[in-house]
């Protein structure tokens, strides 16, 4: 798996974070990193992450990485938010793939205002893989 076709990739574990995107109907995967390690600036990317313990299935979906500042508190994260996905990761290795950059990390008023900016950002990302050409 060569990274030339995206923009940055991150091996990880799957740990628990604050439960904020479960109770948003958003529920993420979230992996620590550390500020500066992708190479990619804090914001909201179409992503895919390869379930490694898995036999390497793919599950597309969308992240932010950052520091959550409408919700602060808690290390910086890449939260993911996988699409048509209820499984539970907890302590799976995963390698995260960012495909297309769409936004900066943004602090909103209101949490519900946070909402519908990502539900925006879902309809997004799922278009951009609808339109992407199959090469994976």
């Amino acid at each position: 798996m060569g990274t030339d076709k995206y923009l940055a990739t991150l091996e990880g574990v799957v740990v628990h974070g604050k439960k904020i995107g479960r109770s948003l109907g958003i529920p993420t995967a979230n992996i620590p990193f550390t500020p500066g390690q992708t190479g990619q600036p804090d914001g909201v990317y179409v992503a895919d992450l390869v379930l490694l313990d898995q036999g390497n299935r793919i599950v597309q979906g969308i992240l932010n990485q950052g520091s959550h500042p409408t919700v602060p508190g808690g290390i910086p994260t890449i939260e993911i938010f996988l699409f048509d996905f209820q499984e539970d990761i907890y302590d799976q290795r995963v390698l995260v793939r960012y495909h297309s950059y769409l936004r900066p990390e943004l602090t909103f008023a209101t949490v519900e205002e946070m909402r519908l900016v990502i539900l925006k950002d879902i309809q997004d990302a799922k278009q951009y893989f609808q339109d992407k050409p199959k090469t994976d």
